[in-house]
């Protein structure tokens, strides 16, 4: 089992036997964060993202790094990537699937965006990622976009399977 550092700025939670801190604005959950910072967000597509990633920059630093989890349409993706690398900022989107499955044993996830990125999110994925065979559920999927992309023809494949 791995442990990494979980730092939760929502007002109430519940994290027994973790190592948890809370955070009661942005700013101090940015500076309790190590350096890269990296900070996942995992609200609805669209506005929110947009709205939550305004709120982060003021108090990130060069090579910090953002992470939607969201089911962010890929173009959204690319946009972010070219607009906060433009800041000196990482932008990963991430594919995320499972459902409750995936919440109790990990989920597979699909990771994109700003490459620089990759090394320092690598073992927190994989180690929070599904195993199969022993081996993670979870590899980068490529540049801006791709990780949005790759779930989205993934929620494609699932929907005609349905039909």
């Amino acid at each position: 089992m791995h442990y990494f550092p979980l730092i939760n700025n929502q007002r109430s939670f519940c994290f027994i036997g973790t190592n948890v801190q809370g955070a009661h604005s942005i700013e101090e959950l940015a500076a309790k964060l190590k350096r890269p910072r990296k900070i996942i967000l995992l609200v609805k597509a669209g506005d929110a993202v947009d709205s939550f990633i305004q709120q982060l920059v003021p108090y990130l630093e060069k090579g910090d790094i953002i992470i939607d989890g969201g089911n962010s349409h890929y173009p959204d993706s690319i946009r972010r990537t070219k607009e906060l690398e433009e800041k000196g900022l990482l932008f990963v989107g991430s594919g995320v699937s499972g459902g409750e499955e995936g919440a109790r044993h990990g989920p597979s996830l699909m990771p994109g965006g700003s490459t620089a990125a990759w090394p320092a999110i690598q073992p927190i994925f994989q180690a929070a990622a599904a195993q199969a065979f022993g081996e993670p559920c979870c590899d980068w999927v490529g540049e801006t976009g791709s990780g949005h992309y790759v779930k989205m023809v993934h929620n494609g494949k699932l929907s005609s399977r349905r039909s």
